[in-house]
């Protein structure tokens, strides 16, 4: 034991040198996924928080059953084994529909809503709760609707009469539990005055036929529970047909819960897959460097081994001295990195995974050096070896580049052929996503490559020069592969890694200003299915409201094809100027996937259905675009409202698109005075930024953590090559070269070797991100 101890003495600047390798190695790779997993799981939440009501749960409706105990008990049951291992919150209510007749005469339909939650969710101005079958409480703008007070009698059709006893506001009125519904803050809803919280026994005293609304809402949607979640809500979508399978009570599922789901799993997905890129190159790097360490430590100890196996020691007991002795060092440096992981919270299954692996690394890579070293060929066999003789690594480092171009080429493929890193129902494609990790490694592998013929074209062009100045780099690193490619590899890698970080958030702003436009198109975009019934000449008062626009956007049915048609003033749907030409159909701009579809160019005449439109329509090709506003890179086209009209089409917009300075106010604002049922879409309901955002900061870390790591490869690995070439210094100065010209000589060819590693690493870096980000960065957004 003391003869180990006093070993290690003697080189303990390296074995410190390890300890501290391997401790940066686990706190950069568990830090980093820690730090990602946490970023992921704020922004996923966030992303669900910031969704549409109707996104944010799925729901069960069906008609109240005659038995609705037992109704409730079986659905109940239904809900509980397809959301079983998922943590949800199921609520159940009940509503109808009463006609009742308003003070001035005409008959309206008052909608009636029992749920135990809703006085939670509300508070009171005026009154207090109903408390009996004849009593209900209404919101303030549909108590100014029927012109009642508290107090004031409701007068049913057929002669009952409601009691108001209280008014209320919602407390959040996109809350999940309101359903989306306007009237909660305009009072009305598609002709219906509303909603009117009653106890349960007034639906089942007043009304004819009562829905029942089984609201299912995820407890949290982290990372981890999404791919659960859709499981169940594939599962739940046959339960209709298995507890209602005649359709007795009109048992549906519906909600959007699904569609955000999908959204959040491809942006997680899109994140993971780029977050690859960093820790694959900071394990490769730090298995480089270490290895370039161990090795040095080998051979500063070859008189040493040469010794101990003239005493009589065997290489398999030198080799297992070597790999304890570095496997306990190691393991001090990845306790200590644990151990500051976990006072900083960040702990996950990476960091103890890595640790163990760089422990059995360098254990292995010891025993490997030190029996290649104390075994089979002697110390002066080895000394004898042509120091040039590296030249004869090209062949070992080719197979290894291979086996990653093929890795990246399939992984690329793959990318490519789906799009993105996920497919059509949100699940992630797990060889897509770390198409970009593997392209770049791929790409790095050939730069050390490339440098041996570089170096020797240079050498051939030089040798006609004088003197052995500009010459003796270039052949150094021609004949040198050995070191010189863990060299360049070192800093290629580094470098790339960089060179992706600094361009992702480019690509991340540019994918999201797409993804915006495909999805909303303007500020703020009002969704109704039932006919506007806010006009754009109104909204257009507004402040902070800088124009709104009525637009039509539908399907557009063109032979087996569905698609979607925009018509609006030619300014809101990205038309182009109008120019001057004439041609039978109306003018349509289409986009890439609809030409490719018909076979059209500029020109081309086609006919399609516009949903209910009496005739079908022919349209005449004037542009070809990429993508058009709210419809993406999808089948469409779009055309002006006007000229759509005049041919026949007199189909009345169902959009209405707002640019405002305050988006969220705006939103608000159009609730108020939205009668029909309708989706207000922003930014915050369509954007993955909350997600896709955590791709710039983790490969801006993964950066830096790679840039030290590289940068104490390079120098660790050209130092190891200058005192392997300690014996030219007597040759060099027979030749009548200096010290000093020596040592500038040796100065110049690792400044060029840095600077190529560099140059050749930034530009890749910058070509695998231009290829790759917008796919996998698109896809998410």
């Amino acid at each position: 034991m003391a003869f180990t101890v006093r070993r290690a003495r003697q080189h303990v600047g390296r074995l410190s040198l390890i300890a501290l390798l391997v401790a940066l190695l686990v706190a950069g790779i568990g830090g980093l996924d820690a730090v990602a997993g946490r970023l992921l799981a704020s922004g996923a939440t966030l992303m669900f928080t910031d969704a549409e009501p109707q996104a944010r749960t799925i729901l069960v409706t069906a008609t109240v059953a005659p038995d609705s105990a037992a109704q409730d008990e079986t659905i109940r049951d239904s809900i509980t084994t397809a959301f079983a291992g998922t943590d949800v919150v199921v609520s159940r209510r009940t509503s109808a529909a009463v006609d009742l007749t308003t003070s001035d005469g005409p008959e309206v339909e008052l909608t009636m809503l029992h749920d135990d939650r809703l006085q939670r969710l509300a508070t009171l101005t005026a009154g207090d709760w109903p408390a009996s079958a004849t009593q209900i409480a209404l919101p303030a703008a549909a108590a100014d609707r029927l012109g009642a007070a508290v107090g004031d009698p409701v007068l049913l059709t057929d002669g009952a009469e409601l009691t108001l006893v209280g008014i209320w506001t919602p407390e959040d009125p996109l809350d999940p539990a309101w359903l989306g519904d306007p009237s909660v803050v305009s009072g009305q809803s598609d002709r219906a005055i509303g909603p009117a919280i009653a106890v349960d026994a007034a639906l089942t005293r007043f009304a004819d036929a009562i829905t029942a609304t089984w609201e299912i809402a995820p407890v949290a949607a982290t990372p981890a529970a999404v791919p659960a979640l859709q499981h169940a809500i594939d599962s739940l979508r046959t339960v209709p047909n298995t507890i209602d399978p005649y359709h007795q009570y009109s048992t549906e599922v519906s909600g959007g819960l699904g569609d955000i789901l999908r959204r959040v799993s491809v942006a997680i997905s899109s994140v993971r897959g780029l977050l690859a890129v960093p820790l694959l190159i900071l394990a490769l790097l730090g298995a480089l460097v270490l290895g370039v360490v161990q090795h040095t430590l080998t051979d500063a100890r070859t008189q040493e081994l040469a010794l101990l196996r003239a005493r009589g020691a065997s290489a398999r007991r030198l080799a297992l001295l070597a790999s304890g002795e570095s496997a306990a060092v190691a393991a001090v440096g990845a306790i200590i990195a644990l151990i500051v992981l976990v006072l900083a919270g960040g702990m996950t299954p990476t960091a103890p995974l890595t640790a163990a692996a760089a422990v059995v690394f360098v254990a292995a890579a010891s025993a490997l050096f030190t029996l290649r070293r104390a075994g089979g060929a002697d110390s002066i066999r080895a000394e004898a070896q042509r120091s040039d003789a590296g030249l004869r690594t090209l062949p070992t480092l080719l197979l290894p580049a291979g086996i990653a171009v093929v890795l990246a080429a399939l992984s690329c493929w793959q990318l490519f052929a789906a799009g993105g890193v996920s497919s059509d129902e949100g699940r992630p494609d797990p060889l897509a996503s770390v198409a970009p990790a593997l392209l770049l490694v791929a790409a790095c592998s050939l730069v050390p490559i490339l440098a041996a013929p570089l170096a020797a074209i240079g050498e051939r062009l030089l040798r006609r020069t004088r003197g052995i100045a500009p010459i003796l780099p270039l052949r150094q690193i021609a004949r040198r592969m050995g070191g010189v490619a863990v060299a360049i590899l070192c800093l290629a890698l580094a470098s790339a890694s960089a060179a992706v970080a600094i361009t992702a958030p480019a690509e991340a702003r540019a994918a999201e200003r797409h993804s915006r436009s495909a999805l909303l198109g303007s500020d703020v975009r009002l969704i109704s299915d039932t006919g506007l019934d806010v006009r754009a000449e109104d909204v257009e008062a507004w402040d902070g409201v800088t124009g709104a626009a009525e637009v039509l956007r539908t399907t557009l049915t063109i032979g087996s094809d569905n698609g979607t048609i925009l018509a609006g003033p030619r300014e809101v749907a990205g038309l182009a100027p109008r120019r001057a030409g004439s041609g039978t159909g109306v003018p349509a701009e289409i986009t890439r996937s609809l030409a490719d579809r018909l076979a059209a160019g500029v020109g081309t005449v086609f006919t399609g259905k516009v949903r209910f439109a009496a005739e079908p329509v022919q349209f005449r090709v004037v542009r070809i675009v990429e993508s058009l506003p709210s419809v993406g890179d999808g089948i469409g086209a779009a055309v002006e409202m006007a000229q759509l009209q005049a041919a026949g089409a007199l189909v009345p917009p169902d959009e209405l698109w707002v640019d405002s300075d305050h988006p969220a106010a705006t939103a608000r604002q159009l609730r108020t005075h939205a009668t029909n049922p309708v989706r207000i879409l922003t930014a915050a309901q369509v954007s993955a930024a909350p997600v896709t955002s955590v791709a710039p900061t983790a490969l801006t870390a993964g950066a830096l953590a790679a840039a030290v790591l590289g940068a104490v490869g390079f120098l660790a690995a050209c130092s190891a090559l200058i005192r392997a070439r300690r014996g030219e210094r007597d040759v060099l100065r027979s030749l009548g070269l200096s010290p000093r010209r020596r040592a500038l000589l040796q100065t110049g060819e690792i400044a060029g070797l840095a600077v190529y590693a560099v140059a050749a690493g930034a530009a890749l870096g910058v070509a695998v991100a231009a290829v790759t980000l917008p796919l996998v960065l698109g896809g998410a957004a």
